[in-house]
């Protein structure tokens, strides 16, 4: 018997976002890429240089590639990147697992508005939710 959730999870999507919230997308993922060399992780390790080298590869065949910041396309510009749903996950649980860092380190018990990457987070919850 074959398991859907695994079935699903193979499959490929195409997300597309600015290239502002893909760069967030990025330094998130490459934070947990660092934690994950020094702790000998490969399994983040692996995941996370997948995800950040396809969206390198979008932002080098973007049409304003080069325009923006340190190569990248202007920031308000769209970027369209294509993982695997289980990669798509993982950056929704590297999303909030440094959204609950930058938390902890704030040391604000109080309720705070909305950061960018859980913006981002909850963008991409909606999408993998209605991809499945």
């Amino acid at each position: 018997m074959s398991n859907p959730e695994s079935e699903n999870s193979a499959e490929s999507i195409e997300l597309t976002m600015s290239v502002g919230d893909w760069q967030i997308v990025d330094a998130t993922v490459d934070n947990s890429v660092d934690i994950a060399a020094e702790d000998g992780n490969h399994r983040v390790l692996d995941q996370g240089r997948r995800v950040r080298h396809a969206g390198w590869e979008a932002a080098r065949l973007h049409p304003r590639s080069g325009e923006g910041l340190v190569g990248w396309p202007p920031t308000d510009d769209e970027l369209s990147v294509t993982l695997p749903i289980t990669a798509w996950r993982f950056v929704l649980d590297e999303l909030h697992r440094w959204d609950r860092v930058e938390a902890e380190l704030e040391g604000n018990d109080q309720e705070r508005p909305e950061s960018r990457s859980l913006a981002i987070a909850r963008f991409l919850a909606e999408r993998i939710a209605g991809s499945s």
